[in-house]
């Protein structure tokens, strides 16, 4: 387990979220021990972020509610995605690929749902306490045509609820396998991502490029290296979020009570600029 959390501030956490009584009562330890380590062990720093992941879930109805694993319209998201994490000697790197050239099945707020219920599957059966998260973008398929398809400051709000209110530590970025236009596409959304991400993305028009980036070994065999294929990854996520369906069929889970909330009870709505004071060489 981390230094940084120690059993003293899970105890204090546990007390702060027993006298707020709008917060949700399902976060377990290993969750919260997760909170604790992106944020460094500061305890400001976490009853923020769990406050922000928990009123904003509950805010977020289009992402968090109607999430059945098994639907027709969350198969056809999970068919044209993939997404996997591995584990470097000291960080987590987490790769997501669409894979819908024609974007024939691709809907924006479907794909983002998909999205958050995988997310909560690494939440709940992933115990690693990273340095840091390198997170990898397949953008093969983004093409102008996505564009239309896109809510581009829903996109940028959903950025930042998962920097500042998921227990990450984002240390870089890399969009992979760019088109040979990815700057001007890359031009029309970049003034609706915040400047901190702008600012960590790399952009690689081929897995070689990646390589000079992040060891292969430690890259799934789709991008030419010795890990677990991503695809395979991701259908053993998928069939293990099939079996607990039960838990993505409770539209309140992780949720704060918005009716309950004290109105003078404010938290900063952003940590914007420092994801949550990371600092890595």
């Amino acid at each position: 387990m981390p230094q940084e959390v120690n059993d003293q501030d899970l105890v204090s956490i546990k007390e702060w979220i027993a006298k707020e009584t709008y917060l949700p009562r399902d976060l377990d330890e290993i969750m919260l021990r997760k909170f604790l380590h992106s944020c460094y062990g500061s305890l400001e720093r976490t009853k923020k972020c769990i406050e922000r992941f928990c009123t904003t879930r509950a805010s977020l109805t289009e992402l968090y509610t109607s999430r059945d694993p098994t639907s027709s319209k969350m198969t056809a998201a999970f068919s044209i995605t993939a997404l996997a994490t591995y584990k470097t000697d000291e960080d987590e790197i987490l790769i997501h690929q669409l894979d819908d050239p024609q974007l024939e099945k691709f809907s924006f707020y479907d794909i983002l749902k998909a999205f958050t219920i995988q997310g909560d599957y690494w939440l709940r059966n992933y115990d690693f306490f990273p340095r840091g998260h390198i997170v990898v973008l397949d953008i093969k398929d983004y093409t102008l045509k996505i564009l239309p398809k896109v809510n581009i400051m829903y996109f940028r709000d959903f950025i930042l609820y998962l920097l500042e209110a998921m227990p990450v530590r984002v240390k870089h970025v890399h969009a992979v396998n760019c088109p040979s236009y990815y700057e001007k596409l890359y031009a029309l959304v970049k003034p609706a991502l915040p400047s901190e991400i702008c600012d960590i993305i790399t952009f690689h028009s081929n897995t070689e490029s990646l390589w000079r980036a992040i060891d292969k070994k430690f890259l799934p065999s789709e991008y030419g290296g010795d890990a677990q294929s991503l695809k395979v990854q991701h259908q053993e996520w998928i069939t293990k979020i099939k079996e607990d369906r039960k838990m993505y069929l409770n539209d309140n889970l992780w949720k704060a009570d918005l009716k309950r909330k004290p109105k003078s009870n404010i938290v900063e709505n952003s940590m914007t600029g420092s994801f949550k004071t990371l600092s890595i060489d």
